[in-house]
């Protein structure tokens, strides 16, 4: 077990640890919202369709850190650390005095996963909003380099916007069984990662506890080939809601169809 001053490691093991990370993602977001990931977020590691089959041996690539000042043990962080990918620290915004160390440790761990033959370069995530980080990570010699996203936000309260699709179109859910190839076709042509989703990783997909198959949308061309993809997961402890993914195949863009995919999950989720 790592120890720092205020807060001490642990290993993550996903089956017994899983909920307490979630409920962990849930508070930190109502006290700071998009500091850390929403807890769907973190459910895809095991779960997303993009990539490999998730084994337990990639439970040693997250860790815990819990507090050590107080009777009852208490998350303060979380580390995703994955050889050859970029690091993310979310931590508690009550406790952020233990960032500057577990960078330390995070630098540390780089290293010792790295491929000797190679320097290692440490990439860690970070959230524009958290400025605080952003400082630090300036101060201890980090540079920024490119946006890898955009995060928006939208009150479910509002009514969700009309929507025109050309003639011929629909919006529709996913069958994952029957639609696979349409499913995995349209997906790889925004998201490269995606050619190697497999039948299995589909179905390990569905199997997560914020998928809805109602949910799963996408806009279907009038020969059957999928045009866009919009799917909107539930958290079903914290009920945070997220797009994720959205996405329009090049061939079919400028067309309002993500818009219309968009619009038709948000009249869904007000039901």
């Amino acid at each position: 077990m790592g120890l720092l001053l205020n807060a001490s490691m642990r290993p993550f093991h996903w089956n017994e640890d899983y909920d307490s990370v979630r409920a962990f993602l849930a508070d930190t977001f109502e006290l700071a919202r998009y500091h850390n990931w929403i807890p769907s977020r973190f459910e895809n590691l095991r779960y997303g369709p993009c990539g490999s089959e998730y084994e337990n041996s990639r439970d040693e690539f997250i860790k815990i850190w819990e507090s050590e000042s107080s009777s009852e043990r208490e998350i303060v962080a979380v580390t995703v650390l994955e050889p050859g990918r970029e690091g993310w620290l979310l931590v508690h915004p009550l406790h952020k005095n233990v960032e500057r160390d577990i960078i330390k440790w995070m630098e540390k761990r780089t290293r010792a996963l790295a491929d000797h033959s190679q320097s290692p370069k440490v990439g860690i995530m970070c959230r524009s909003v958290d400025t605080d980080r952003v400082r630090l990570l300036e101060k201890i010699g980090y540079e920024k380099r490119e946006v890898h996203g955009d995060l928006q936000e939208r009150p479910l309260d509002l009514p969700p916007p009309e929507y025109e699709i050309p003639h011929g179109f629909q919006i529709r859910s996913v069958d994952l069984e029957r639609d696979f190839e349409e499913y995995r076709r349209v997906q790889a042509s925004v998201f490269p990662h995606c050619e190697c989703m497999t039948k299995s990783l589909a179905r390990t997909y569905a199997s997560a506890s914020f998928y809805n198959p109602e949910l799963d949308l996408v806009a279907e061309a009038p020969d059957g080939h999928f045009a866009a993809i919009g799917t909107v997961r539930i958290d079903p402890v914290s009920r945070i809601a997220e797009f994720e993914p959205v996405g329009t195949h090049p061939d079919f863009r400028r067309l309002g169809l993500a818009r219309a995919v968009v619009a038709e999950g948000l009249r869904r989720l007000r039901k």
